[in-house]
């Protein structure tokens, strides 16, 4: 048998969203932070993070991956940019499965969200979850 290694999904995810939400025109989507934790300090004005959850063998070399995305912008007050950047973001994550070199993510098999969450700070906090069919390749 051979050894199967998955990519790291969430250093692929963070970099592919920050470079698709830049060519975005939607003025929502210019100047979003992209990372796989909050900062410490004050957060940026549009900050979205993406958490790996873990992931189960689903074939050979083929993995079932759960991915959870927390969107933070706009005000609790005028959630407006949270609720239309949260529904952009699961858009081209449920579209992300692509033959490309690179690219891990075989098939979007569920998503769920935007949900949204209460949270001490000022700003509107949305969050998304998604099942991912990623693809390893031989160690």
């Amino acid at each position: 048998m051979t050894a199967i290694i998955h990519a790291d999904l969430e250093l692929w995810l963070t970099g592919w969203l920050r470079a698709q939400l830049a060519a975005r025109p939607e003025a929502v989507c210019q100047g979003v932070t992209v990372n796989n934790k909050e900062p410490a300090g004050t957060l940026p004005s549009k900050l979205v993070v993406v958490r790996y959850d873990g992931s189960s063998v689903e074939e050979l070399h083929v993995d079932s991956a759960s991915v959870g995305v927390t969107i933070y912008a706009g005000t609790k007050a005028l959630p407006k940019d949270a609720n239309d950047l949260a529904r952009i973001v699961r858009a081209l994550i449920g579209d992300s499965a692509r033959v490309e070199p690179g690219n891990p993510v075989a098939a979007v098999t569920a998503s769920n969200g935007p949900i949204p969450v209460a949270d001490a700070g000022e700003k509107a906090v949305r969050y998304l979850t998604f099942e991912l069919a990623v693809v390893g390749s031989p160690l």
